[in-house]
């Protein structure tokens, strides 16, 4: 019989609860309050609705919905939100099957992405690969088995936009065709995709012999100055960011990397890349 009033109890409170964060909500949306005006422990106690592992829904998504608001009405209340609630804390709600849920979650991602100093955009989008949030959503969100509705295609859009624009700096900048650092990058590119077959003794002949053959490889990976292929990069964009997609491929896929290399159409694309890129812009 206590278990059943305690049931009852919590049912109660929770409905009345929902209840009351609804109201909250559409009280806020009227803009009839500052959202300045709320205490450090108002925020800690709806942040708490939202790391707990067990919670009714409608409180979680209202919470969700709060907590959003607070980050992009107010800076003060972004920083007091950013400490009570973590990427890791959000991550879970992802993991569920209600797409309400996912897509507050991711909501409240984005708003925290975008009200966050430039310095600690990177430090999230860092954490946010650490915690493999892209194959979260990819298993949980796209691939699930239901249409995503026109508020969570939003959020993941903003979500791309947010993480793509963290790119522009490197999309930005020019190679430096003097930097030893980043010529090396190069001349990796190169021994990964033909040192395998090369000759043994190559590494021992002439030096003319050896520009000649490093000539010819820069040309079959699509480079336009064969000779000196750190100029390719001066252009911008895509800049630096070309080279270090290309350093990725090759490193983090090897294989794939030097089977494709050798195809004409890797060199067309690698060739072509910078006028698509233009023309995308």
């Amino acid at each position: 019989q206590i278990l059943y009033w305690g049931r009852a109890w919590w049912f109660t409170f929770g409905d009345m609860l929902s209840f009351t964060l609804t109201a909250f909500v559409e009280l806020m949306d009227h803009g009839i309050v500052s959202w300045d005006t709320f205490s450090v422990a108002f925020i800690k106690k709806i942040a708490s609705f939202v790391n707990k592992s067990a919670i009714d829904i409608s409180i979680l998504q209202r919470s969700l919905a709060i907590l959003e608001s607070m980050v992009l009405n107010s800076h003060d209340l972004y920083q007091k939100v950013a400490q009570e609630i973590t990427i890791g804390q959000l991550i879970p709600h992802l993991q569920g099957s209600d797409q309400e849920i996912q897509t507050y979650t991711i909501a409240v991602i984005n708003a925290l992405f975008l009200k966050a100093p430039d310095e600690r955009r990177q430090e999230m989008a860092n954490i946010l690969a650490q915690k493999q949030l892209r194959s979260i959503i990819l298993t949980h969100v796209i691939r699930a088995q239901r249409a995503i509705n026109n508020e969570m295609a939003h959020q993941l859009y903003v979500l791309q936009v947010l993480t793509f624009n963290l790119l522009e700096d490197r999309m930005m900048t020019k190679m430096d065709p003097q930097d030893q650092a980043q010529r090396d990058i190069i001349f990796e590119l190169r021994r990964i995709a033909f040192d395998a077959e090369s000759e043994p003794n190559n590494s021992s002949g002439s030096m003319e012999k050896r520009k000649s053959m490093y000539t010819r490889d820069y040309k079959k990976l699509g480079f336009i100055n064969h000779v000196n292929p750190a100029m390719d990069f001066t252009q911008t964009p895509p800049g630096m960011l070309a080279l270090d997609n290309m350093l990725y491929f090759a490193k983090h896929h090897q294989d794939a990397y030097i089977r494709v290399s050798k195809k004409p159409l890797f060199r067309y694309l690698l060739i072509s890349n910078s006028q698509i890129r233009r023309d995308y812009l």
